[in-house]
């Protein structure tokens, strides 16, 4: 083989923009397996200071690029094995960076299952091929050099059915060239689409599927493809072929539509069964398959799934004894089909007998039909779901991620039908460059061939892999959603030391109630009724008064599912009168998951003295007291914060979840004396097995008094415990350090510099010197003390942090949730009131932030910073708590705006069309530099504040292109545009048998020749339309007292007024065509008696009307 295959960490560097020797750290810490935690607190001064993301970036390039060296070993060997391993090929199987560049290479050499050209090569065809290829025998000479290749025994029965064979071989080896399946992959992403359609549509009535697919709307760009003819878009055999080589070109025509989608295992299973002669593909849709002559195999281009044959008759017992139908016998099948129906229609089903039958069939009746209507129910909610996507096209190089989810999930519901759309003729260029020498021989032969392998092998598979590489993207940005909205729903804040009434709202079962101290255990449940009659809400209202005076609770937890607000109500109304004087508040709570908890083994175990309602509640209270602690025992997909997690790789999800529950536990820091095994598993160094082992040493042995004592725990070995220990903290234990994120081989360190500053270990556990103890080392020089103890200066710095506060956890920093005393109501509301809010959702357009209303309010994207905010979730996350101010109050329909822009700080225009960079030049300069203006054409003048008119539209400028900002006054006028080109008549448009393109291709049918000259735009045609409607009703009412017209306008108009024109007259029509500079405006449209304006237009041909405002519609 080869020299061995080696990894280059320099591509993870680049790709990163991290240092190499940086990257290189990484590696070597991850090889001596450590965590990923560890390594981003305990090695900083090996790493450079990298934060945990950047840590596992480097990791997941380093598996992929493993898993690509893998394979490349696995290539060469396999090509190795063969005999065919060259010494450019191997090199460029070490050159390739990427799998698909990899998987290229390898296509020629990979093994196949049988194909067409497999079948060939085993009939001995292959060296017809390769002289074919190499122009070894003349195009005179082909058909007797085929001939050569004739053996009945073989299957070849005639030279067609040889050159037929060599056409299979060649395509496969057109499909597997790695420079074309490049250029090509290159044309697909570029200028690829994706298109969307609906599945099903209801076939019109009498309507026969030829007629059908005629009228579909993809009908007019389907064309038939040649297999192995010159010409792709002909409608027969292309060229006029002698011989063998005609009969061969003959055999092998099939007509594909292009639209067409080709599946896998679709032609997969085509290419099988033509191969191998059991069958033939069906007809489908209108498309036939290829005729195929005596021994020759037809080829299966059909792009559509292909229904398996149906069993001939002989095969069924009914028909054992009959004779065999002639296969060509016109309509058997027909009249087969209609005595078959006829006999179902006057075969009625025996009616029942007795009474019990009746009952028993009317009831079995009655659940087909409700099992009907629900059948159709949910078929009209999946149309309504996807209906926007019926009709939908997007480039592949912007469509969104959540649109491909989408998608997906609508063609996985067979709600929708996909296809890919690209430049087809870009590709047949690259296809005859690549793979047909412009003087070849048989030219044509091998652009059929070329053809056929672009058509049936290269662009499904392409194809497919476009497919899968957008479900790749979309579903890793789902993940990365997940996770971010996972990680801010783990990290909040604790409410510690309060007593919590736990309530999971209900209707019909009931609000349950539990009672809890600070530190999470029960003291009381009840359920209560919220409706009903007025005599059981009072008494809920008693019970729950009762209960939090009794137990002295503080907080009252709301779980935020069914029935929420009207219990927020009643809590809120509560406060306000019977506990107005108890200091009582309450929050809402996610209780997203609660229930799955409530009824799960973990659940069970730790409650089996009560039941699952109960054990919903209780986990609703312990998430506001420690929600990491309490999230953790929840399958992550069951906390409901992620983007179609459903429809994700269940490994993937999972695994990037876990990353996410480690990375904050591991964040948060464990307590060792208090922690449930379902918390301990996610510590680093840590699994299941060894989780379980640490809480059956606590509950057998005690608590444990220091870190060393981890070692006795069956399993904790040297490596484990150093992962760990740093991890698992001990409060109020032997050694204070050991209630501090400082690692136990740090230790001796600690104690120097401990001694080094004169600070005892009770300073730090006496809180009431945290102040001077943090004022003492804030002074000192860190550099200094480093190179004295000869120690890192990043693991100096963390040790100095956490004796200035030992045991801080994280999370106290994050804002606190929101309590409540009172619910507001819309009407409360003003705007420019500040209000405090939880963000419930996050999604393109804005936020939706819980403001303790019925209904959230929404931040718009625009309001969430006084700046450009292109992604709205890189700003906010699901569980922030935000600032917000009323915008706007639309009390008609119940709606909220808000805004995160504090009041009086105003929006900067964005600078989009901004380009120059250099500071603004003097008003002076700058009309030195422009020069003097030049007059307007006809002395007009333009009121001051008014736009200047524009004869393009808006589809006539480029987007996304910056220009610089406006001056105060323009001071140069747009040059008129240039006339647009008449193009003149057909042959066919002047005898009607063509319909016509514009108004201007009418006039030129009445004689006219051009088009009236002039033409008004913009603000002046509409003035004058409105003026010649104004005077046109005057004329109509003589009675009428409007003004008369200004001397202005009465100079504007001709002198005269000429007659109207008839609707169908060149002279009623306006010209679409640009005006002419110079010439005088054509006389404004006719109008009706009634005032309207005629809107259509017969075409000369009569047949076709055209529209006011566009064409005639095009056949």
């Amino acid at each position: 083989m080869a020299e061995p295959v080696t990894i280059d960490l320099r591509h993870v560097a680049r790709g990163l923009g991290i240092p190499l020797r940086q990257v290189e750290a990484v590696v070597e810490l991850l090889d001596d397996g450590n965590t990923v935690p560890f390594i981003t607190r305990y090695r900083k001064d090996a790493t450079g200071a990298l934060d945990e993301e950047q840590i596992r970036q480097i990791q997941s390039r380093l598996k992929k690029l493993r898993l690509l060296a893998e394979r490349k070993e696995t290539i060469l060997r396999s090509i190795e094995s063969q005999g065919k391993l060259t010494e450019k090929l191997a090199r460029q199987i070490l050159a390739a960076s990427t799998t698909k560049r990899l998987e290229d290479l390898y296509l020629p050499f990979k093994p196949k299952k049988q194909t067409l050209a497999t079948v060939a090569r085993s009939r001995g065809l292959e060296p017809l091929a390769q002289e074919i290829l190499n122009a070894a025998v003349g195009r005179e000479d082909l058909d007797r050099r085929a001939a050569d290749f004739i053996n009945p025994d073989r299957q070849v029965p005639t030279a067609a059915a040889a050159l037929l064979g060599a056409g299979h071989i060649l395509t496969e080896w057109f499909s597997e060239q790695a420079e074309l399946r490049h250029r090509l992959r290159e044309i697909l992403q570029r200028t690829g689409k994706l298109v969307t359609r609906a599945a099903a549509e209801p076939k019109p009535d009498g309507e026969n599927a030829d007629q059908a697919a005629a009228k579909s709307p993809g009908a007019a760009g389907r064309t038939a493809v040649s297999v192995f003819s010159a010409d792709a878009g002909a409608q027969g055999v292309v060229g006029k072929t002698d011989g063998s080589l005609g009969e061969a070109v003959a055999t092998g025509w099939a007509v594909i539509p292009e639209e067409t989608v080709i599946s896998h295992d679709t032609m997969e299973w085509a290419a099988e069964a033509a191969a191998s002669g059991d069958r033939a593909p069906q007809e489908l849709g209108g498309v036939a398959p290829l005729a195929s002559a005596a021994g020759v195999e037809p080829i299966a281009c059909l792009g559509e799934p292909l229904e398996p044959a149906a069993a001939p008759l002989a095969e069924k017992p009914e028909a054992a004894g009959l004779p065999p139908l002639a296969s060509g016998a016109p309509g058997v099948e027909t009249q087969i089909a209609a005595e078959s129906a006829e006999t179902a229609v006057t075969a009625p089903p025996p009616a029942p007998t007795t009474a019990a039958e009746r009952r028993k069939r009317a009831k079995a009746e009655l659940q087909r039909e409700k099992k009907e209507k629900k059948k159709k129910k949910e078929e009209e909610r999946k149309q309504k779901a996807f209906r926007d996507y019926f009709d939908y096209r997007e480039e592949l190089r912007k469509i969104p991620p959540h649109r491909i989810l989408a998608i997906n999930r609508g063609e996985r519901c067979r709600v929708l039908r996909v296809k890919i759309e690209s430049d087809q003729e870009a590709m047949e260029r690259v296809v005859d460059e690549l793979c047909v020498p412009p003087d070849h021989p048989h030219a044509d032969f091998l652009r059929g061939c070329a053809r056929d392998a672009l058509v049936r092998l290269i662009l499904p598979s392409l194809e497919r892999e476009v497919r899968r590489e957008l479900t790749e993207r979309a579903e890793t940005h789902a993940v990365q959603v997940f996770a971010r909205n996972l990680r801010n729903l783990l990290l909040v804040s604790p409410v510690r030391d309060r007593r919590i009434l736990a309530v999971d709202p209900g209707y019909k079962s009931g609000c349950k109630l539990v009672a809890m101290d600070q530190f999470g255990n029960v003291l009381a449940h009840q359920t209560i009724f919220l409706v009903g009659k007025a005599e059981r809400v009072e008494q809920a209202r008693q019970m729950v008064v009762e209960m939090i005076q009794q137990h002295d609770l503080s907080v009252v937890a709301i779980g935020n599912g069914a029935a929420c607000r009207q219990t927020e109500e009643f809590f809120a109304d509560l406060i306000d009168k019977e506990l107005k004087d108890k200091g009582v508040s309450y929050v809402i709570v996610n209780e997203a998951g609660a229930s799955v908890y409530s009824t799960s083994p973990l659940g069970r175990e730790e409650f089996p003295q009560y039941d699952a309602s109960v054990r919903g509640a209780i986990s609703i209270g312990r998430r506001l007291q420690d929600p990491l602690s309490e999230l953790v025992k929840i399958d992550p997909p069951n906390l409901g914060v992620g983007l179609y997690q459903h429809d994700l790789k269940a490994n993937h999800l999972r695994e990037s979840l876990e990353e996410v529950v480690e990375s904050c536990v591991n964040y948060v820091g464990v307590d060792v004396n208090t922690a449930s095994p379902a918390l301990l598993r996610y510590v680093s160094g840590l699994n299941q097995l060894t989780a379980r082992r640490i809480y059956e040493h606590r509950l057998q042995h005690g608590p444990f008094r220091n870190r060393e004592q981890l070692r006795e725990v069956p399993g904790i070995g040297e490596a484990t415990f150093v992962q760990a220990a740093g991890f698992l903290k001990i409060l109020g234990g032997e050694n204070p350090l050991d209630a501090t994120w400082i690692h136990p081989e740090s230790y001796p360190i600690a104690s120097r510099v401990m001694e080094r500053l004169g600070i005892s270990p009770s300073d730090l556990v006496a809180s009431q010197n945290a102040a001077s103890l943090a004022e003492r080392i804030s002074k000192v020089d860190t550099a200094a003390l480093a190179a004295e103890l000869q120690v890192g200066t990043m693991l100096l710095n963390d040790i100095l942090s956490q004796l200035a506060r030992p045991g801080r956890d994280p999370r106290e920093d994050l804002p606190a949730p929101v309590f409540k005393r009172g619910v507001l109501k819309l009407e409360d509301l003003t705007p420019g009131m500040e209000l405090t809010g939880t963000v419930l959702n996050v999604v393109d357009f804005g936020a939706f932030v819980d403001i303790g209303m019925h209904d959230s309010g929404l931040v718009h994207v625009s309001q969430l910073a006084d700046k450009f905010i292109r992604d709205p979730h890189e700003f906010v996350t699901v569980g922030d708590i935000v600032r917000v101010w009323v915008l706007d109050v639309d009390k008609t329909r119940r709606r909220v705006s808000l805004t995160m822009i504090p009041p009086g700080r105003a929006r900067p225009k964005s600078p989009r069309h901004e380009k120059s960079q250099g500071p603004p030049k003097p008003e002076g300069q700058r009309e030195a530099e422009r020069g003097p203006r030049p007059p307007r054409p006809g002395g007009r003048s333009r009121a001051d504040g008014q736009a200047p008119e524009s004869t393009a539209g808006r589809g006539d400028r480029p987007r996304f292109q910056h220009r610089p900002p406006r001056p105060p006054e323009r001071t140069a006028a747009k040059p008129p545009p240039r006339p647009k080109p008449i193009t003149p008549l057909t042959d066919e448009m002047k005898a009607g048998k063509e319909p016509l393109r514009s108004f201007s291709d009418l006039m030129q049918f009445y004689g006219l020749g051009q088009p009236p000259a002039g033409g008004e735009t913009g603000r002046e045609k509409r003035r004058n339309e409105d003026r010649r409607g104004k005077q046109a009703a005057r004329r109509k009412d003589p009675t009428s007292d409007g003004p008369p017209p200004s001397t202005t306008d009465a100079a504007q108009e001709p002198t005269s007024i000429a007659p109207s024109a008839p609707p169908g007259s060149p002279e009623a029509l306006p010209s679409t065509d640009a005006p002419v500079p110079g010439a005088t405006p054509p006389a404004g449209p006719p109008s009706s008696e009634t005032g309207a304006e005629d809107t259509t237009v017969s075409s000369p041909s009569g047949e076709e009307p055209t529209t006011e405002m566009g064409n005639p519609p095009l056949q």
